[in-house]
């Protein structure tokens, strides 16, 4: 007995060993050999198979094209590389030259002669160490375990740019071309054994899908090559499975059928026939489970089984069942309607320079998001992978996906019969890859792209209904479901306005949308915001990976060579605060409209590429700049806000604040509420509160809440006073300003000078007090409207008379001053203690007190600096009342290195002049203050100027004012003087 126990011992122990030696999963990558015969990560689900291909791989790079003509698919490649990873990653490619510095962690030999195929960075964007556009060759041997016999195998690449051949054994046995979605290959019924696989990844551009693409650009991810994702050796029965297409009353199942005959099978217990080369069937179908929505993302498992003959196959399919719609020019789910809140993703993720393919990291993105009340993404030009669908499924968030698609550098739609077929195979690869995820809510085709493109929104709606489509032509149901326009932009310091209120949108790429010709669909905000802040510098030390940020550091050096650089951080904080200010606006103009789809904003995260546009309240990392919290955001961004129109923000004791409440909800049911109200002052002592009458607030839409209205005769002014208003556990809160009506009298010591004459040099010689308004009409540089602007446009040259200043706007950069020349610059910076400001109350960055001082305080500059016709953009500046030359930015830059102005203009990165609005020096044995402000036209209604002036004139006729600086005479008079000589 015990010697039986031995045997059947022994007989385990090598029984086990065996198990081991073929289907062990565990093989560290690096320890991995090429020419080890175990299986790596083999696994079984259900009747499949998986084998996963990552790790060490044979490799070559093909720069001269060679390696198909050589038959390099017959070979042994000479290196190795780790899969998955790009060959950017793994440190093959072009090495970027870059003088005076390392060109990266590039482990491998050029594959390049010297002095050739060698990248200058970009200033424009971040620098890829390592570039390669060409051919790749990955190879390694599989073995195929005995139970797969029979059995047919695909090769499974989760990602890959742009093209995939695959050989075995020496054999080409497919081809796959696709930017969106998987490459799977047909391997064909392989004997088991070992086999040599080999695939070229080419990431060639094969076709005119528009260098600004999103999936391919250099502005953000690259053209990389490599495989990314999942890599695996699938095996089936020879009947099986292909693609299950659930929708709510039926299951949409591709057949597939290798054995060249017709198979009868049930699928479900339904009877039905294969052709012989598989198809697509219709089974009956009806789910029980609740749906899916933004608040209850309830998700479930279909078991599909087939049974054909001897065949069988059984797939697990995830998805969810919701019923996205639209009435009343609003979109609807499952009856209820909704509001689309949420920003752009333009694959923007710089340690890999492509997007993360597994769902955690997926989870973490999508879930700051909603920390900042966003239940919505746009991915522009690009579709994510896999992992995004799940993880927005199972956070209940909504995705709208895009065609690979810009045609702003290439033929539009319709001009390129090749290209657009593929962008036609493109749509329905996409639709069945990814169609069963609820997350999956919208799609659209490409970016602000021309041509017969609703050819495709005809062709996808009539494939697949499950999700809505965008219009690409025309603005009503027989173009598509929903309506994208550009209708984005503040009116200054007043509220009593919405997007439908506006006469017109524009979008690049397209025409004006008057009024009249508004959508009878629901309307999207495209690309909301996209106000400019300044860089913070500490942020180049996180580029770890595959891209540098040589942009970022040419910024630094450039306001090193300024002498500024110990302003960097004030100037981002400052701006960013001004920023994010705007996007509050922004947001609840669009809330306030109705009926309304939702906006786009662009964008929560920094893009640092296309010139490089720092937006984002986030930086490319999606890691907080510490300038919102995502609480304090949901107060103006989230299903339920309370919203205010006022007619004024600034205002004198001699008025009444008056305002109307609103609440806008779109929860998940309606709810009763009993608003209430409060006016405080900066420390949070209550001036006035009250309540507003209650109400059952319905989901989908905007209520009146009811009016308030506060006497300021009382009111200790100057103040900046706070009005907030509160219901449903929510609360929003909104700055005012309020002044005196008449100012106190200022000692007569000071002399009020409009030109920097002799008369006031003489005075200023004399031991005067001078206080210079200079004009904001001249000596002013106006920029040159042009879009990819030359340095030798962008950069200023030295002050003269006649030419010495920049016009000021209160507005900041719209996307980034390289791409789209303007007046650049980026709001004020100040000390609010100041003396010189002690009557003005002010914080240390722009606010709408500062709107009417600085002017251009509409959206209508930006627009026009964008390329909109004049109509669009002066309709914008009509509307909200806007004026220009009410300020100019004074170039600063030959004054001693630790000058600083009392106001600050905070410059474009891109020059990081320094500027001033109001600055002080002595001359001889006078004191001089300047403000390049006109606080004289129209004074009697306008009470901040009249508010500042007095501020300017005490500060200047007391005791504080005593200029660090004396300025060279010579150099006030190039910067003075208005006039050229």
């Amino acid at each position: 007995m015990k010697k039986k126990l031995t045997i059947l011992l022994f007989q385990f122990c090598c029984f086990f060993c065996l198990y081991l030696n073929l289907y062990a999963g565990t093989v560290h990558p690096e320890m991995h050999n090429f020419k080890d015969t175990k299986l790596n990560n083999l696994a079984k689900h259900g009747t499949r198979y998986v084998q996963s291909l990552a790790g060490y791989w044979q490799f070559k790079l093909d720069p001269e094209k060679t390696g198909l003509t050589e038959a390099w698919y017959k070979i042994d490649l000479p290196e190795k590389i780790e899969l998955p990873g790009s060959t950017e990653q793994r440190g093959f490619g072009h090495k970027t030259s870059l003088p005076g510095v390392k060109s990266g962690n590039s482990k491998k030999p050029d594959v390049f002669p010297p002095n050739q195929g060698l990248t200058e960075p970009r200033v424009g964007r971040l620098t890829r160490l390592i570039t390669y556009e060409g051919p790749a060759w990955y190879q390694r041997e599989i073995v195929v375990p005995e139970n797969w016999e029979g059995k047919r195998i695909e090769l499974f690449l989760e990602r890959c740019h742009w093209e995939t051949n695959v050989w075995v054994d020496g054999q080409k046995l497919s081809s796959a071309n696709s930017l969106s979605t998987p490459h799977i290959h047909s391997l064909g019924i392989l004997i088991p054994g070992k086999h040599k696989l080999t695939i070229c990844v080419d990431n060639t551009i094969k076709l005119p899908i528009g260098s600004w693409a999103h999936a391919i650009t250099e502005d953000t991810q690259g053209n990389w090559n490599g495989i990314i994702g999942r890599i695996e050796l699938r095996a089936t029965d020879p009947v099986w499975l292909m693609n299950v297409k659930v929708f709510p009353d039926s299951l949409k199942v591709n057949v597939g059928n290798s054995t060249g005959k017709l198979q009868k099978a049930k699928i479900q217990g339904f009877g039905v026939t294969i052709p012989q080369n598989g198809g697509i069937v219709s089974i009956p179908f009806k789910d029980t489970n609740p749906v899916w929505d933004e608040f209850k993302p309830v998700t479930n498992k279909l078991t599909v089984k087939l049974e054909a003959g001897k065949y069988l196959d059984i797939l697990q399919v995830n998805y969810g069942i919701r019923k996205l719609s639209i009435s009343n020019k609003q979109f609807l789910m499952n009856d209820r309607p909704v509001f689309m809140r949420g920003s752009v993703d333009c694959c923007i993720y710089p340690l890999t320079g492509y997007p993360p393919m597994d769902k955690e990291s997926w989870l973490r993105v999508i879930r700051i998001c909603q920390s900042y009340g966003f239940n919505f993404m746009r991915f522009h030009s690009w579709c994510p992978p896999l992992a995004a669908f799940e993880a927005a499924d199972e956070l209940g968030f909504l995705l709208q996906i895009e065609l690979p698609l810009w045609t702003m550098d290439v033929p539009q739609y319709g001009k390129h019969p090749l290209r657009d077929q593929w962008l036609r195979d493109e749509l329905y690869r996409i639709l069945d890859t990814y169609g069963n995820h609820p997350s999956f809510g919208f799609m659209a085709m490409g970016n602000e792209s021309s041509g017969s493109l609703e050819e495709l929104v005809l062709a996808g709606r009539k494939y697949d209904h499950r999700m809505l489509y965008r219009c690409e032509n025309g603005n009503d149901e027989a173009h598509g479901d929903y309506f994208e326009t550009g209708q984005r932009g503040v009116l200054g310091p007043r509220t009593d306005w919405d997007r439908s209120s506006l006469a017109s949108g524009w979008i690049a790429g397209g025409t004006e949308k008057n009024q009249s010709e508004m959508a009878s669909v629901p309307t999207f905000s495209h690309e909301v915001g996209s106000w400019v802040m300044y860089p913070d510098f500490d942020e180049i030390k996180k580029y770890t990976g595959t891209l540098r940020a040589y942009n970022f550091e040419s910024y630094k050096e450039s306001l090193t060579s300024h002498h500024m650089l110990d302003q960097n951080k004030d100037f981002a904080k400052a701006s960013g605060k001004f920023s994010v200010s705007l996007y509050k606006d922004e947001i609840e103009a669009s809330l306030r409209t109705f009926p309304y789809g939702g906006l786009q904003l662009l964008q929560a995260q920094d893009y640092p590429g296309q010139g490089t546009a720092i937006v984002g309240w986030l930086d490319a990392f999606w890691d907080s700049k510490g300038l919102i919290s995502p609480e304090e955001f949901r107060r103006f961004c989230a299903p339920t806000v309370c919203l205010l129109r006022m007619p004024k923000r600034v205002l004198t004791t001699a008025e009444i604040f008056s305002a109307k409440a609103e609440i806008a909800h779109y929860g998940a049911a309606n709810i009763d509420v009993t608003p209430i109200w409060a006016l405080t002052d900066e420390k949070g002592n209550k001036i006035a509160e009250g309540t507003l009458p209650g109400a059952e607030v319905i989901t989908g839409g905007v209520t009146k809440l009811g009016d308030i209205s506060i006497s300021l005769k009382k009111i200790d002014a100057p103040q900046r006073l706070i009005v907030t208003v509160s219901a449903a556990g929510t609360s929003n809160s909104w700055n005012i300003w309020v002044y005196p009506l008449s100012q106190p009298e200022v000692q007569n010591n000071v002399r009020i000078a409009h030109a920097f004459d002799q008369a006031t040099i003489n005075a200023l010689e004399n031991g005067e007090r001078v206080l210079l308004f200079s004009s904001p009409k001249e000596g002013v540089i106006n920029p040159v409207r042009m879009m990819a602007t030359p340095d030798s446009l962008l950069r200023f040259k030295p002050v003269r008379p006649g030419a010495n200043a920049i016009p000021g706007s209160f507005m900041p950069t719209f996307w980034c001053l390289r791409l789209f020349n303007q007046i650049g610059t980026l709001g004020i910076l100040c000390n609010p203690n100041h003396p010189a400001l002690a009557k003005f109350p002010t914080e240390f960055h722009s606010d709408l007190q500062w709107a009417d001082l600085l002017g251009r305080f509409s959206a209508g500059y930006s627009l026009m600096a964008a390329g909109a016709d004049v109509n669009t953009y002066t309709s914008m500046e009509n509307a909200a009342g806007d004026v220009s030359e009410r300020s100019k930015a004074i170039l600063l830059d030959e004054t001693p290195a630790d000058y600083r102005p009392i106001v600050q203009i905070i410059d474009n990165y891109e020059r990081n002049s320094k500027l001033g609005v109001v600055f002080e020096t002595s001359v001889g044995k006078g004191k001089l203050l300047v403000c390049a402000m006109d606080l004289d036209i129209d004074a009697e209604k306008r009470p901040a100027a009249r508010q500042l002036r007095q501020s300017l004139l005490e500060y200047a006729s007391g005791n504080q004012f005593n200029p660090s600086h004396e300025l060279p005479l010579a150099l006030l008079e190039r910067l003075l003087t208005v006039k050229q000589e």
